[in-house]
């Protein structure tokens, strides 16, 4: 029999050890580049990180176009732990690298608990741990949100089973951290996913419960059904309320962003399955090629060995051929990431006689393990081989095949007109995104399958043999896939190990003011340490979207290679929005763009993260140049047509939480002062001291100046920020408070309970 010290050492080794088998290479100082990674996370994790190194907790991201709230747009995960503890601690790519591993260990390792939970057998246990971690997450490595929120949703899970069996409060408090762990990762997404499971599962726990009768704590069955599901209920309560610091900032965002309403910005139906692309989970040679695989190793030939179906797969680019299924698809957008729900063909083998071995004795109602008796708990330990029919798992086969068939449902989008009517399903797009739920049934319906054979096959051997064909069979066919079905590719040294290196980085620091650069894509500027348009965010807020605010399109580059030319109405625009400079992969032309050639070669950074060879071009702006009778490009700071300096340093102060912007108006007379950054709540300005009223225009922040002008001081300090730290705290030291008396003093809670139902 395993210790409990013994069983937790070599499920520790187990998830290390597959972290190591499908990311190796990361464990050598291997880096992603691919999909959003450089156009959206790591700008947001470098200026979280520089923030965090130079002592400050940053509270309004300046850099991606005209700023936004760091908190409300989420996804940087500005108060998430493991961001704070590890972007502080090491450089970008080596953070990166180890919460990625770090949650795929949380996740295998949760997923295991809860099988053991509900049953299974420790191969049976591992298997869905298997299938879950690492069918549903390695295509969606270009999508940083879904392994670090997704690793919590089998941990909440976990929780709810062993409160539900032990009624120990330790679990409960353990949601709640938990829920708040992943609201505090910033996608609410998955964490709207994980609540919605969690309270159906534990509704659908407690029926059973009450079904079966067999608690003998209480006196009446009822009653101690109704305190954990209140139990739960709390539970849930304190989970959101521990994340307050983030969830209010978001929700003041959301108020005024793009998600409002529905627009060509956001479609609520992109990233729906088709249909017919379903048919991944049974027939993948119809979808997947091996030869979309660029890496070539020991590891791909054993893995096409062991699950030769990948041998037929076809040679088609897989995006087109899912946009060509169109049988009962939506008039929606998709890509191969979001659409992806295949888990392997053993599982979903297995996971087909769980089924069909359910349906046919679907009649009988198993005794279930609810005792909670000291002598009779549950131990995730335990090497006890109960009779099939009494485990965990055949009681609540039936909701797994539930819940997974509505995932796969809503994946589809077909649910989606009933989903916009729902309290928060309108928030989010990409109901593909509900085939975890689908995942996570087929792994532990397999690991349930294969927990019965090993506990009914008597042959040691026939079992053994079984056991290590399902096990590597699975490891390669989802290996395969992984590789197959992704936008990110790992390679040996990552670009962002050259950001320091960065001649135009180097360039654009060392320039007198505050800078603003024109780039060919999105927020990639923003690794400079400097501001850039245009943008991606997740939520954005509503100008960024507005026609009427939006960028002029730019001109295409002209043939037989003259430079490419700038619109009148381009060049007013940037005028107006504080750019300074231009990133070009051709060369332009200075006279219609007011510019000078900067600096022109190949950059270390930015032509690795663009996959460039050619040689890159850097414009700066003529500060003296005319646009439409006015002085162009006067900065980031303007008043008429005359630039006003910004202070060198951007002052920002932790201790009362604001961001500040200095900006020196000594030759103002009587105009308007225009810094170009957001016009956003939580901003406030003074003169020399005195507060005074501001307005918008357009974007940006406007005050009237009088003659005299004056030391214009901007700061940002929202009140959900405020509001939400306190919450945070406060919820924070009850669960603390409570955890406290529940260890140390136990008799005291209970002989307050005693009390209460004697009342």
């Amino acid at each position: 029999m395993f210790t409990r010290t013994r069983y937790s050492l070599i499920l520790l080794f187990v998830a290390v050890a597959m972290t190591f088998l499908f990311w190796w290479p990361l464990y050598g100082g291997a880096g992603f580049i691919g999909g959003d990674l450089y156009p959206y996370f790591f700008p947001q994790k470098a200026f979280l990180a520089d923030a965090l190194k130079a002592g400050e907790f940053p509270l309004w991201n300046d850099l991606s176009g005209f700023g936004y709230p760091v908190l409300g747009e989420s996804q940087t995960g500005a108060a998430y732990p493991f961001h704070l503890l590890f972007y502080w601690l090491f450089n970008l790519n080596t953070a990166y690298n180890i919460e990625h591993l770090l949650h795929y260990v949380i996740c295998f390792v949760a997923t295991s608990l809860f099988a053991k939970r509900l049953g299974l057998t420790d191969t049976g246990a591992w298997f869905a741990a298997l299938v879950f971690t690492y069918g549903w997450f390695p295509p969606r490595a270009c999508l940083e949100w879904a392994i670090l929120t997704g690793a919590w949703l089998p941990v909440a899970l976990w929780c709810v089973e062993s409160f539900l069996q032990t009624r120990w409060w330790r679990y409960a408090i353990g949601l709640s951290f938990t829920l708040g762990m992943q609201l505090l990762a910033g996608h609410y997404h998955l964490a709207f996913i994980t609540q919605l499971l969690v309270a159906t599962y534990g509704c659908w726990r407690l029926w059973i419960e009450q079904r079966q009768k067999q608690d003998e704590i209480c006196p009446t069955n009822g009653h101690c059904g109704r305190r954990a599901a209140l139990g739960l209920v709390l539970a849930g309560i304190a989970g959101i309320c521990l994340a307050g610091i983030q969830l209010l900032p978001t929700w003041e965002l959301k108020q005024r962003s793009s998600r409002v309403v529905t627009s060509e910005e956001y479609d609520p139906a992109y990233g729906h399955m088709p249909p017919f692309y379903a048919t991944q989970l049974f027939t993948p040679w119809q979808w997947y090629s091996p030869l979309s695989i660029d890496e070539d190793n020991i590891v791909r030939d054993i893995s096409e060995l062991v699950a030769p179906w990948h041998w037929f797969g076809p040679n088609h680019d897989l995006d087109q051929a899912i946009r060509a299924s169109r049988l009962g698809a939506l008039n929606a957008g998709t890509n191969k990431v979001e659409a992806h729900v295949y888990c392997g063909m053993v599982p979903m083998a297995l996971a087909g006689f769980a089924v069909i071995a359910w349906l046919r004795g679907s009649i009988q109602r198993p005794k279930l393990p609810l005792r909670r008796e000291a002598s009779t708990r549950i131990d995730i330990t335990a090497r006890q081989e109960p009779h099939p029919d009494e485990l965990m798992i055949n009681a609540t086969t039936g909701y797994w095949l539930v819940a997974g068939l509505l995932g796969l449902v809503y994946a589809t989008g077909w649910l989606l007109p009933i989903g916009l009517s729902l309290p928060g399903f309108s928030f989010f797009r990409g109901p593909g995104r509900y085939g975890i739920l689908t995942t996570l049934a087929i792994a532990l319906l397999a690991g349930q399958m294969l927990s019965q054979f090993s506990l009914r096959n008597s042959s040691w051997f026939s079992r053994r043999l079984v056991l290590v064909l399902a096990f590597i069979s699975t490891c390669g066919d989802l290996w395969l896939v992984s590789r197959m079905v992704t936008y990110t590719y790992i390679v040996s040294t990552p670009a962002i190990a050259y950001r320091d290196l960065s001649e135009v980085r180097k360039l654009m620091l060392a320039e007198p003011g505050l800078s603003r650069i024109l780039a060919p894509g999105p927020n990639v500027g923003n690794l400079l340490g400097v501001s850039c348009v245009p943008w991606y965010l997740g939520i954005a807020p509503a100008e960024y979207v507005d026609p009427a605010l939006a960028m002029p399109p730019r001109e295409k580059p002209l043939s037989n290679g003259k430079p490419t030319p700038c619109s009148p109405e381009l060049l007013e625009w940037l005028s107006r929005s504080g750019v300074t400079h231009v990133l070009n992969f051709e060369p332009l032309e200075e006279t219609s763009w007011q510019a000078d050639l900067v600096w022109k070669g190949v950059d270390p950074l930015l032509n690795r993260v663009w996959g460039r060879a050619e040689p890159i071009h850097l414009y700066r702006f003529r500060s003296n140049s005319t646009v439409g009778g006015s002085h162009s490009f006067p900065g980031r700071a303007y008043v008429g047509d005359e630039s006003i300096p910004i202070a060198a340093e951007i002052e920002r102060r932790l201790g009362s939480g604001s961001r500040r912007v200095v900006v020196e108006g000594n030759h103002v007379r009587g105009q308007s002062l225009v810094l170009t950054e957001l016009a956003y709540p939580g901003w406030s300005v003074t003169r020399d001291g005195v507060p005074v009223e501001t307005k918008q225009q357009g974007l940006f922040r406007v005050v009237d100046c009088p003659e005299e002008g004056g030391k214009f001081l901007w700061t940002y300090r929202p009140r959900s920020f405020l509001y939400g730290a306190i919450t945070s705290s406060v919820t924070l030291l009850m669960l603390a408070a409570l955890a406290h008396l529940k260890f140390w003093h136990p008799k005291v809670v209970d002989r307050l309970l005693r009390r209460r139902n004697k009342v």
